[in-house]
């Protein structure tokens, strides 16, 4: 508002100081050309110029519709219909694809011929549409079309190209397709990272980890690619030791990685120590018996497990541990007592145990009565 008044102004104050001027002296245009002179006072002049350019536009405009006309086969109302059948099918497309009727969405796009921007995003919801029931030649048109357009579109249709790759089992075609993405989002660092994750190239993921905002989704594919590493260097101890180290803390603490790192071990004893350690800060009965099978001193694993079982008292578990390394020891009272202990806690292993238990020691009285119990 500022900027037309002062505009307004302007030109109020020079109207005004032309005026003021012409009213001392008008003065007179002269053209001259060979031998022919023509002269006029300035407002005869400048009333004739103004003529003259509305007459000029006047002609132009009547020169380019009639250019325009004949140009494009005759456009004017027959394009405005075209149109508006055109929007038709976007209309009935987009309503058959939020339904999920893609077979219906797709015969909609298709007839669809609209130019621009517009054209893009329906060949973008028509390779979708082609992926969802399964047509790849039309789902390959689509996407074709889609690049062709401005680089919003075309860096859509890269990251759609991916999605469905990666959808189809195809995870190095994924990631081909991502590479063409110049300036990457959220959508496609995640789609990147679960393509990774299906190549198995474990490395890649945790170079790719810090590009990942959200902490729950980080530790989540840490955690996949710290399983997949596990996985694919079993018995190679240093290594494995290596990759364990530099794991983030929450993903270390994870007793499904614990368990797989001890079980990808050559030396499964190595991994001694970070069982007590978790097991110690917190309980779990998946470590307890991992911890059970690895350990190989007896004495060493009684003591752990009585300081367990003082922290967990209703524990089944425990006692039944102890009472099994009693028995290797030879030590039958004691084992009589602690899978006595397990079978009252609720274990159900611990009667068929102690039904053992009797036979082999030729106790077949109490072997019957623990099999009446049962």
């Amino acid at each position: 508002m500022i900027r037309f008044l002062i505009v307004f102004l302007l030109i109020f104050f020079s109207a005004s100081l032309l005026t003021v001027l012409i009213e001392r002296d008008a003065g007179f245009v002269l053209l001259s050309y060979d031998n022919h002179f023509f002269r006029t006072n300035i407002w005869f002049f400048a009333l004739l110029f103004l003529i003259t350019f509305l007459v000029l536009y006047v002609l132009i405009r009547v020169m380019l519709s009639a250019f325009r006309l004949f140009t494009k086969d005759g456009i004017g109302f027959a394009d405005r219909s075209y149109k508006k059948s055109d929007l038709g099918e976007i209309e009935e497309g987009l309503l058959a694809f939020f339904e999920r009727d893609y077979s219906s969405a797709l015969s909609y796009f298709i007839k669809v011929k609209t130019e621009g921007p517009l054209q893009g995003v329906i060949s973008l919801l028509g390779a979708k549409s082609a992926e969802k029931i399964g047509d790849t030649d039309l789902q390959r048109i689509f996407l074709g079309l889609a690049k062709k357009k401005n680089k919003k579109v075309k860096k859509r249709a890269d990251l759609l190209e991916a999605q469905i790759a990666l959808g189809r089992g195809d995870p190095d075609l994924a990631i081909e397709s991502l590479t063409k993405i110049k300036g990457q989002t959220k959508l496609s660092i995640v789609i990147k990272i679960k393509a990774l994750l299906e190549a198995k190239r474990w490395q890649d993921v945790f170079k790719n980890l810090p590009l990942i905002e959200e902490s729950k989704d980080r530790l989540f594919f840490e955690n996949q690619a710290a399983l997949i590493a596990l996985d694919q260097n079993k018995k190679k101890d240093k290594l494995l030791a290596s990759i364990f180290s530099s794991l983030s803390k929450e993903v270390r603490e994870d007793p499904g990685i614990i368990l797989a790192y001890i079980e990808a071990l050559k030396e499964k004893l190595k991994g001694e120590a970070i069982l007590i350690s978790a097991i110690d800060s917190d309980f779990d009965v998946h470590l307890i018996t991992c911890y059970y099978e690895v350990s190989k001193k007896d004495e060493e694993s009684l003591n752990n497990l009585t300081r367990w079982e003082t922290s967990q008292p209703e524990n089944s578990l425990i006692p039944f541990l102890k009472g099994k390394i009693y028995e290797a020891r030879g030590e039958d009272v004691l084992a009589e007592e602690f899978l006595t202990k397990s079978k009252d806690l609720g274990n159900p292993t611990a009667s068929n145990e102690l039904v053992r238990f009797f036979v082999t020691r030729g106790n077949l009285k109490k072997a019957r009565q623990e099999v009446s119990a049962l």
